[in-house]
């Protein structure tokens, strides 16, 4: 059993290194670090983790939360993958997210590529791209995005750039002044959906349709614990 949680202890810690280095390390990547440090203490004292009260204690509370973040990461990641367009919409919201270098991560790569597969098979839908600048780039997601876009052959005439969101909440904020009452549907990544059609319900894109863009295996875990942490977070938009 001490090898098991040595084994999941480090697996976590260099996965949330590996996400931290290929992306940005913030919050998500942080916590499952410091779940994986959890992990390496418990195997290193698995005999006091047993015998002590308080450490009994720490455990249970540790092995509780732990549980309760997997099954909500499970429920919105399953959800996210049912998509929900209609084909009959007249625009379609790119959410953003950081880049590295000016670039495009994977995670953001695989939202674009679903809809450059969904801009293809749907040439009269307006695509909005956000997100504002962050970090050291000099460009914003919205203007990478919107890049990206133009050089896997969407034509520029079709995509509306919004810099000025910082966050979902804002995306949604901006969107609702352009497409009003209009069919539109939006792209984000699967672990996302739960709490964009919250926000964007809450920005007033009521009925608002969705398609969930997969994620990458190994960066899941970071992006689960990032989405918990936002979704708490999102608490002061209902206050």
């Amino acid at each position: 059993m001490r090898i098991i949680l040595f084994l999941i202890g480090l697996a976590l810690s260099l996965d949330g290194l590996y996400c931290g280095y290929m992306g940005s390390m913030g919050a998500g990547e942080g916590v499952i670090v410091a779940f994986g440090v959890v992990f390496l203490l418990w195997a290193s004292f698995y005999d006091a983790f047993r015998a002590k009260k308080f450490l009994k204690f720490l455990k249970g509370l540790f092995v509780t939360v732990l549980s309760l973040c997997v099954l909500y990461s499970c429920f919105v990641c399953v959800m996210g993958r049912f998509d929900s367009d209609k084909g009959n919409e007249e625009y379609v919201i790119i959410l953003g997210s950081p880049l590295k270098d000016n670039e495009p991560t994977d995670i953001l790569k695989s939202r674009l590529d679903t809809a450059v597969n969904y801009l293809n098979g749907h040439p009269g839908v307006t695509a909005i791209v956000s997100g504002s600048r962050s970090g050291h780039n000099a460009l914003s997601e919205a203007r990478a995005m919107n890049n990206y876009l133009v050089s896997n052959g969407i034509d520029d005439d079709r995509i509306m750039v919004d810099e000025s969101a910082f966050n979902t909440h804002e995306t949604f904020l901006n969107a609702k002044g352009i497409v009003n009452d209009a069919k539109t549907v939006f792209i984000t990544s699967e672990f996302h959906v739960l709490r964009s059609l919250q926000m964007a319900d809450m920005c007033g894109i009521k009925n608002a349709l969705h398609i969930g863009a997969p994620t990458p295996p190994e960066q899941i875990p970071a992006c689960c614990a990032r989405e918990i942490l936002a979704e708490i977070a999102s608490v002061r938009y209902y206050l």
